[in-house]
């Protein structure tokens, strides 16, 4: 990989901590558990790094993988990296073998940076080079350091201003790798400098793990600003309840002044309170959808002298991004019976669009001339709103969370018992102290939606399961079916002997059954109704047999079609287009396959030169049967108008 070079005047990110190094080197640089490093120490390990990098030959512009779960000492790494004029790429060392193996693959980094427990997972070449941080600097055969073979290919060098390159999380397709110059990194501390107002006295506490873009993000804005960096010591509880109570205690301990979090975080500081001695001043909450109640109730939990900021941008547009601060007065948004996400105006030295067919119309949110993959729109008040995730189910989770009793939930689609059938499922968390009943939720979610757009079924869950990010983890949803579990119609889920097979196998022959009779009908009453029009006698072999395979597929058409008449609405509607366009289609199908029975029977009974009544059956049939096929077609090939908003 390669980045141009952008000049800075020769200021690097990391000279920005060098300053707070030299000017200031005894006041707390980080603190993690029991360790607390100074600035002046920080320094040192960060220089000790850059000089084992540089003699194992990390070059200028030279990538270097990170791959480590302890923050204090990933983030050495990646400031010893940045030192020795490399770009770092930091990994999560817990991502499956396989993954792990193919990011590496791609990018093929001049060397790894990790702990001995993962030098196995991380060697999987024979000449790539592997430093761990964990032994004693040198290289060796045995140790942290593998010799570069002299007939190996090095990677191609990350050259200029690249400081790093970030692997998105994948939680909405599959990850991607987004190289991040110095210059990036410089305008985005410069850009939050001027909002948030940091400086050497704040005590910048987040939750991200070493390998998310937040953790890069937060350390450059608490170490180049000369404050304090307050990490977890990695020990975090996974009960709810227990993380909030411990996040409490770091909080006040660590009297931190700046809080940065994801929503869920966020909602449990909001259900728990702020702890009894605290100094916040900040809080910015990034990640997921935050909806606008939640962030006036986090607001009136901490308090009128803490700013509560949801804060927006993507690892693909690092360093641009938009902020929503609560107002005093509140918004008409927030009376609105649907709930409202307002993401705000947009940093310093971001240019915002969103590409809408008309001024405030919903459409692609664009930072900096990236595409984010979101939709929004600009308000006529000028804050620009979050309509969701392309491809998500935004409308059914705002919905979801309108429900007085649901407290977090999601909508996804999740396989059953056969592979070929996906649900549309929403998950939800109750408001504490309640419970979530999953007819009247879904009975309410359904209320809001059109057609499809609802989901099948509404699955409580004690919680939504988190990324090491504190972003929702869709891929480790708890499915709600297996053998022996169907999907309701009413939302809930019901127990008992499910056989999809089995269905739809009584559904097939119930199908079969419905047109044989119709057909059958249709067989008996043509004689009845159009005298001698099916009689053959006089026409010779073998073109008798041809008109008489001719009126058997105009009774299976006429049978199909009458069946179709019966059973088949509900297919039709699964498209989710409107209810009167897809009855409409729905009875230009069935036109198309029983009109050709009496069409042309009547045909051969009127005369050739019976103009009044040969001009009749034109219009009566011919015409109507273009009208019908150019309904069907149309209700084929246009995509209802919920399923351009959501992307599907």
């Amino acid at each position: 990989m390669s980045g141009e070079h952008v000049p800075l005047g020769g200021q690097r990110v990391d000279e920005l901590v060098t300053r707070w190094v030299n000017t200031t080197p005894s006041a707390e640089a980080i603190v993690c558990g029991v360790e607390r490093i100074t600035y002046g120490e920080l320094g040192r390990l960060v220089d000790a790094q850059a000089d084992r990098l540089q003699s194992v030959g990390l070059e200028a512009g030279g990538l270097a993988a990170v791959v480590l779960d302890n923050p204090v000492a990933a983030l050495a790494a990646m400031l010893g990296v940045l030192r020795a004029g490399g770009a770092y790429l930091p990994l999560d060392p817990a991502l499956p073998r396989e993954e792990l193996h193919r990011v590496l693959a791609d990018v093929d980094p001049y060397v790894v940076l990790t702990r001995e427990l993962y030098r196995v997972a991380v060697g999987d070449r024979p000449h790539r080079r592997v430093v761990c941080v964990d032994t004693e600097a040198g290289p060796t055969d045995e140790g942290g350091t593998q010799p570069h073979a002299h007939d190996a290919q090095d990677a191609p060098p990350v050259r200029g201003a690249t400081a790093c390159v970030l692997l998105t999380a994948g939680t909405t397709g599959p990850p991607k790798l987004v190289p991040v110059s110095h210059h990036d990194l410089a305008m985005a501390r410069s850009a939050w400098q001027q909002v948030f107002g940091f400086d050497d006295r704040d005590r910048h506490l987040h939750t991200a793990p070493p390998e998310s873009a937040e953790f890069t993000a937060n350390w450059v804005r608490a170490l180049a600003s000369g404050g304090t960096l307050v990490l977890p010591d990695g020990d975090e509880p996974h009960d709810p309840g227990a993380r909030g109570a411990a996040l409490r205690r770091l909080i006040a301990d660590e009297e931190a002044t700046v809080l940065a979090c994801g929503v869920p975080t966020a909602r449990l500081l909001t259900v728990q309170g702020p702890p009894q001695r605290w100094r916040l001043r900040l809080v910015t909450v990034t990640g997921d959808v935050w909806y606008l109640d939640e962030q006036r109730a986090l607001k009136k939990a901490l308090g009128d002298d803490v700013r509560v900021v949801n804060a927006y941008t993507v690892t693909e547009a690092f360093g641009s991004g938009t902020y929503f601060e609560l107002p005093e007065r509140h918004l008409p948004s927030e009376h609105g019976s649907e709930p409202v996400s307002l993401i705000g105006v947009p940093l310093p030295d971001t240019y915002l669009t969103v590409r809408g067919p008309v001024p405030g119309a919903r459409g692609p949110i664009v930072l900096n001339g990236v595409h984010t993959g979101d939709d929004g729109r600009v308000r006529e008040d000028g804050l620009l709103e979050f309509l969701g995730r392309q491809g998500a189910y935004a409308s059914a989770e705002r919905a979801l969370h309108g429900h007085p009793d649901v407290r977090a939930g999601l909508v996804a689609e999740v396989e059953t018992a056969d592979p070929r059938n996906i649900k549309v499922v929403a998950y939800a968390v109750s408001v504490e102290g309640r419970r979530v009943d999953p007819v009247d939720v879904h009975r309410h979610v359904c209320l809001a939606l059109p057609g499809d757009a609802q989901p099948h079924a509404v699955v409580p869950v004690p919680s939504l399961p988190r990324t090491r990010a504190d972003k929702v983890d869709r891929k480790n949803l708890p499915l709600p079916v297996d053998a022996g579990t169907a999907l309701s119609s009413k939302g809930g889920i019901v127990r008992g002997p499910a056989s999809p097979e089995r269905a739809t196998g009584y559904m097939s022959v119930g199908v079969l059954v419905l047109a044989a009779f119709f057909a059958l009908l249709a067989w008996l009453f043509t004689d009845l109704l159009w005298p001698n029009s099916t009689d053959v006698s006089a026409v010779p072999s073998p073109h008798a047999e041809y008109f008489r395979v001719l009126y058997f597929c105009e009774n299976v058409s006429f049978g199909a079609g009458m069946a179709f008449l019966l059973v088949g609405r509900p297919g039709m509607t699964r498209a989710g287009h409107t209810g009167w366009f897809t009855t409409v289609a729905h009875l230009s199908a069935v036109w198309l396959l029983v009109a050709w029975w009496p069409q042309d029977n009547f045909y051969r009974l009127t005369a050739k030169t019976d103009w009044p009544a040969q001009a009749a059956l034109v219009y009566t049939f011919n015409v109507s049967l273009m009208i019908a096929a150019a309904v069907v077609a149309a209700f084929a090939a246009v995509t209802p108008k919920w399923r351009r908003q959501l992307g599907r």
